[in-house]
């Protein structure tokens, strides 16, 4: 794509059949993601949902190394006020994005952590745009500016599940998309942004592969616990 989609000046060509064809397959893929969530069940529960385990604490761990670096990268840049800002909000949100991995490994998870990630992607996507409405070519940017909105929003699910008010469709849906629209923006120059997107497919891959298959609820009866029959589609079955 990259090779016959710009011109010899670097500008993108107007209709050129690698956007066009890529333009089909994202629809096809986040169709197929909106019929796959749909046979799904919405459990809203942490424990059922995310289990105390140490490869998912891990890749979390690693994903907030990555975007600690990021952000610290952009801090030293020495860019405007609003940016500076945006960086240090990045290093907080690094940092709370660890502190969830580490919880992760005991089964545990803060809701706030969650959020001040959620705030962080906010900040930056609205700091990104800023440089991206610039570019008259919505091509240039446009995957990128869906993989942030995606993790923003998956960001924003996932930090419901320590309340009680996980939607477990809704959040595997927007990390699927995030994953697939960050491994489009993998294409984009510069190491830094390689770096961030990537991050985001381990981080929300993560998420997702917990989701798919949520632990059996238990169900009181007569005094004791007896484990409830769980469908294929993460409900219980009655």
């Amino acid at each position: 794509m990259l090779a016959v989609g710009y011109d010899a000046q670097g500008v993108q060509i107007p209709g050129s059949w690698p956007f066009v064809a890529l333009w089909i397959l994202s629809g096809v893929v986040v169709l197929g993601l909106v019929l796959i969530c749909l046979g799904m069940g919405n459990r809203a529960g942490l424990e059922e949902n995310f289990k105390a385990a140490s490869a998912p604490g891990v890749c979390m761990m690693l994903s907030a190394a990555a975007l600690f670096v990021c952000a610290l990268v952009q801090l030293l840049d020495k860019p405007d006020l609003f940016t500076t800002l945006v960086s240090i909000l990045g290093l907080g949100g690094a940092s709370a994005l660890a502190y969830s991995g580490y919880l992760r490994l005991s089964g545990k998870a803060s809701g706030p952590a969650g959020m001040l990630v959620c705030l962080y992607l906010a900040a930056l996507l609205i700091c990104r745009f800023r440089g991206w409405s610039a570019d008259p070519l919505l091509g240039d940017y446009c995957f990128e500016l869906l993989a942030v909105v995606a993790s923003m929003v998956a960001a924003y699910q996932l930090a419901g599940f320590p309340l009680g008010k996980g939607r477990r469709r809704a959040s595997i849906f927007c990390s699927m998309a995030a994953v697939f629209f960050s491994c489009i923006s993998l294409a984009d120059s510069g190491w830094t942004n390689r770096l961030f997107f990537a991050a985001m497919i381990l981080w929300q891959l993560t998420g997702c592969c917990s989701l798919a298959k949520p632990a059996p609820r238990r169900r009181k009866l007569g005094g004791g616990f007896e484990e409830a029959q769980e469908t294929e589609n993460g409900e219980d079955a009655t």
